[in-house]
């Protein structure tokens, strides 16, 4: 298990405001890196930090902003979307990630039988380049009701995890945005999962908030985490509302280290 905060609470500019946290907890916190190589300045300010986050566990989420893995093969947008991911592999490689975190979509769901049959083809091509390297593409449950873009459904994720025999990331948020039974997902797939999103909402709204500032009990989750899947990351995965709320995110951070330590 690591204990590890995303830089998805920041902008492309602002990244290396998470070394701070990095310094602070000296090596017990690492970073899961939100890649935003659609913005030049990014490449650059990752490139500056390489030093430090070498000494940390490491992970990248995939490519969000610009990128369509439901996209068909051979179009403009799906080029794109393999060049970001090439990008975050190169890093990847160099950083010895943990995993990569794989979306099946970020678009609203039109014609679901198509976007399922071709994200599942381009999840295999990602998977393929990633695999000399040894690092795991984990399948996250991406989207949310509110938005009209979740792809699968409670069973529909479980199952084709199970079938597909994916790694597999849970985000608690979008499981409690979307009304799923958050224990039963963790039971089920409880061989699969590698890491968790950590942060709350209000049960309808992919917020991510702090863990303790919704109506998901994270007590309840914790519980359920130390029975089922104590071996998995857990990362902390607040948004950019939440980014100047440094005394708070560490605060949150001591707690999931105290819990940490007690496993």
């Amino acid at each position: 298990m690591a204990l590890l905060i995303s830089t998805n609470m920041y902008k492309a500019e602002e990244f290396k405001r998470v070394l701070s946290y990095v310094a602070k907890w000296k090596g017990q916190v690492g970073v899961e890196v939100f890649p935003m190589f659609h913005q030049q300045i990014f490449a650059s300010l990752l490139e500056g930090s390489m030093d430090i986050l070498s000494h940390v566990p490491i992970s990248f989420h995939g490519p969000y902003y610009k990128a369509e893995h439901s996209a068909l093969q051979g179009s403009a947008e799906y080029e794109y979307t393999m060049e970001l991911v090439m990008q975050t592999l190169q890093y990847s490689e160099r950083l010895n990630s943990r995993y990569m975190v794989f979306h099946h979509n970020n678009c609203v769901v039109r014609d679901k039988e198509r976007m399922i049959r071709d994200s599942c083809m381009n999840y295999r091509r990602v998977e393929e380049l990633f695999r000399p390297s040894g690092i795991p593409v984990a399948v996250e449950n991406a989207g949310v009701m509110d938005r009209n873009n979740m792809l699968l459904d409670e069973n529909e994720f479980v199952s084709l995890c199970q079938t597909e025999k994916y790694p597999v990331l849970i985000d608690i948020g979008h499981a409690h945005a979307n009304g799923w039974n958050l224990c039963n997902v963790m039971e089920r797939l409880r061989g699969q999962i590698v890491a968790y999103h950590l942060h709350n909402n209000d049960g309808v709204h992919d917020n991510h908030r702090r863990i303790e500032d919704g109506t998901l009990d994270f007590g309840s989750f914790l519980t359920w985490f130390r029975k089922y899947t104590p071996q998995a990351d857990l990362v902390v995965e607040y948004g950019m509302e939440t980014a100047d709320d440094c005394e708070g995110i560490a605060e949150d951070v001591e707690w999931l280290l105290a819990f940490e330590n007690s496993l």
